[in-house]
């Protein structure tokens, strides 16, 4: 019985601190960022703020992209020092998670785009969700209580 409410204590101290993190980084106001020229784009409902000098999106080492700036910092900073891709996409993808916890869940997907400048060439993973093979529209009409054992 300790062991479990030990487990619970130290799960709980953990998820408590990994949001106060995430809300430190988020509401952060970035002097980085405030201290580059800044354009706005976007459509009536959203709009995006482009950091930086490559309106164009020419980048001349890597870039980065997730749904949070700050992620997507981490991101080309590890690549910046010489990181795997992979370095980068795992730390932006758990700095993603912590940021914006509510678009994270079993079941989601990702497009990754990559980019050999030694071949010129850019390849493309999309690891979309899907639902199973078998899977129709019509597979839990009168099966609402299936799960219920």
């Amino acid at each position: 019985r300790q062991s479990v409410f030990l487990t619970i204590a130290v799960v709980s101290a953990l998820t408590i601190a990994g949001a106060t993190a995430g809300l430190v980084v988020g509401l952060r106001k970035s002097a980085s960022n405030s201290a580059t020229s800044e354009s706005v784009c976007g459509s009536s409902h959203e709009t995006y703020v482009i950091n930086g000098s490559s309106i164009l999106g020419k980048y001349s080492r890597a870039a980065v992209a997730v749904d949070s700036a700050e992620c997507s910092r981490i991101g080309r900073v590890i690549l910046e020092k010489n990181g795997t891709t992979m370095d980068a996409a795992l730390a932006a993808a758990i700095c993603d998670g912590v940021m914006n916890a509510h678009s994270m869940g079993i079941g989601g997907g990702c497009v990754i785009t990559i980019y050999s400048k030694k071949n010129n060439t850019a390849y493309s993973i999309i690891g979309r969700e899907k639902a199973p093979r078998a899977a129709n529209s019509t597979m839990f009409v009168g099966r609402e209580n299936m799960s219920v054992a």
